[in-house]
């Protein structure tokens, strides 16, 4: 076996992969959006089920993500929570409206929309994994075609070429077309 055909043969196998690489990544790349939606239904339902309180900010965290900490009474206790603030941030020591989950007092929705905690960063990844892995495996199809039709433009003009040396050796040996090897002078 040629390296070539050992090549062609290599591809053929690793098509389907592609294909079912692509397909997963598409799926990866869902599955934020899916969470953002799953997470504004709940902040929804939050707010209808439940229970209205009043947080204050201790203190606003500018690192790497903004931050802001939480302070609140649910269940009959003080309770601490963090909420990222990516379009709300608010100074330390302002009053925040929150309802509050009543069967897991740490969970809460602000007046602003945002649920408690860090959600969705996860998946955030795994979208972001899913954009690349997506993005190399319909690459490397269009890579697969591209090369499928170049050998194809090859493998055509290499039989055009061979079938024009055919035709001329069957020309030359049934006499149609046929050169003298040397020529005769003063016959004629």
């Amino acid at each position: 076996m040629t390296t070539v055909q050992i090549l062609r043969s290599w591809w053929r196998a690793r098509y389907p992969v592609y294909t079912l690489g692509l397909a997963v990544g598409l799926v990866m790349m869902w599955l934020p959006f899916k969470t953002f939606q799953d997470n504004d239904a709940w902040g929804r339902r939050l707010r209808v089920d439940g229970v209205p309180a009043q947080a204050v900010v201790d203190e606003l965290v500018h690192k790497r993500r903004n931050t802001m900490h939480l302070r609140y009474e649910s269940a009959g206790g003080q309770r601490q929570a963090e909420v990222g603030c990516w379009e709300v941030c608010l100074p330390a020591d302002s009053a925040v409206q929150i309802w509050v989950n009543p069967k897991d007092p740490g969970d809460f929705v602000t007046d602003f929309g945002v649920l408690s905690g860090h959600r969705g960063r996860l998946q955030g990844v795994v979208g972001a994994a899913g954009l690349v892995l997506s993005g190399w495996m319909a690459l490397a199809v269009l890579a697969r075609g591209y090369e499928r039709r170049r050998d194809r433009r090859r493998h055509d003009w290499q039989r055009q070429q061979r079938d024009q040396r055919q035709g001329q050796f069957v020309k030359a040996r049934a006499g149609t077309k046929r050169k003298p090897s040397r020529p005769h002078y003063g016959q004629q």
